[in-house]
């Protein structure tokens, strides 16, 4: 990540393999490639505040703090509740952000980097099973085979009706060795909860002057993409609402500033700028203005470090249905100092801003 300017980040397909923890990641969807292999998450840590069910995977960062000894590895992941409605306007109670940390030295990865095989060895034999169908922390496992783990009594039976009531006795029958499920490979199951799996590729945005651009041109174009749900879904807003909103866009100087700030790169799915400003949505709220408070680990300051961008919800395969996820920006805030106090997951701060009158 580069201090000087704004970086943006990118999807592109990759093999799963090399979405591995051992390669430190930057990526959305699929399941977390955890840092730290042996305190990781269960769902008692990642639980939606309105519907009590498991939050899923949304994307996680890589971004070390090269000045620091302890951050040599540092990991920011975001989880959010599936249901959309739990998704509420201006609210993140439906979403949690959580900061990790490593020294170079440590009891999980080499101290060099790895070279890219797909088969190389990595035992995760030493640390917590992983749940089969998201990822988090499976405490649990099938009572029959004793191989499959779960992080909960849902995800146990909604891996049981999408095939491991099939699997289960060849596993029983199989050896125990040869037979470790995959700890991040996504499975029929996982597919039906998690979002597509894709590697994030971030970059320097470019800081080409786009004076020059018609910007009535570029915020029409830039209507009629949200109107067709092409660029992010608006679920609590009625389209004749949503008509109505975009006719009034030219007076919201915020947005107005969105678009033609995105419109150098419209397939951006995330900004990342530590110690900047988010790149707010729209002047309609007053999420901008909004104490951030400060970390609850060493009551150090806050600062700004990434967004993720409403484009992201066209690469996740969610649809377009009125219960449908949703965001504006998710403005994303971590401890100034990056200290490493408390958990190896330490719960950090999220804004959700939406687009709406």
């Amino acid at each position: 990540m580069t201090e000087s300017a704004v970086d943006i980040g990118i999807l592109e397909e990759k093999s799963n393999w090399l979405l591995h923890p051992r390669f430190f990641p930057s990526k959305v969807g699929g399941k977390p490639a955890w840092l730290d292999l042996k305190n990781i998450c269960n769902t008692a840590e990642l639980t939606c505040k309105i519907c009590n069910d498991p939050l899923v995977f949304l994307c996680q960062v890589y971004a070390p703090y090269e000045e620091k000894d302890d951050c040599f590895h540092r990991t920011i992941f975001v989880f959010i509740c599936r249901n959309g409605t739990c998704c509420r306007t201006n609210c993140a109670d439906n979403l949690k952000v959580l900061r990790c940390q490593l020294r170079r030295n440590n009891e999980f990865y080499s101290y060099e980097p790895y070279e890219e095989k797909e088969n190389e060895n990595f035992s995760m034999e030493r640390w917590p099973k992983l749940c089969h169908v998201c990822g988090l922390k499976g405490p649990s496992h099938c009572a029959k085979c004793k191989k499959s783990f779960y992080c909960s009594r849902k995800h146990q039976i909604l891996d049981w009706q999408k095939g491991h009531k099939e699997s289960c006795s060849n596993l029983v029958q199989q050896d125990a060795e040869s037979n470790i499920l995959p700890n991040f490979i996504v499975t029929e199951s996982g597919k039906s909860i998690l979002f597509k799996e894709w590697e994030l590729v971030v970059d320097v945005e470019d800081e080409e002057d786009n004076t020059c651009v018609d910007e009535k041109q570029e915020m029409e174009k830039l209507r009629k993409m949200m109107i067709e749900k092409k660029a992010g879904t608006l679920s609590d807003i009625s389209e004749n609402e949503l008509e109505q909103y975009a006719k009034n866009m030219p007076q919201d100087k915020v947005f107005n500033k969105f678009s033609k700030r995105i419109s150098r790169h419209p397939e951006q799915v995330l900004r990342y700028d530590r110690g900047g400003t988010p790149l707010w949505i729209t002047g309609n709220t007053e999420n901008h203005l909004i104490y951030i408070p400060n970390c609850q680990y060493c009551n150090g300051d806050r600062q700004f470090e990434f967004q993720v961008m409403p484009q992201l919800l066209n690469f996740i395969n969610i649809g377009i249905d009125i219960n449908s996820i949703d965001w504006g920006i998710l403005a994303i805030y971590t401890c100034k100092n990056s200290c490493n106090n408390g958990p190896a997951y330490k719960e950090e701060y999220v804004v959700k801003q939406d687009l709406c009158n």
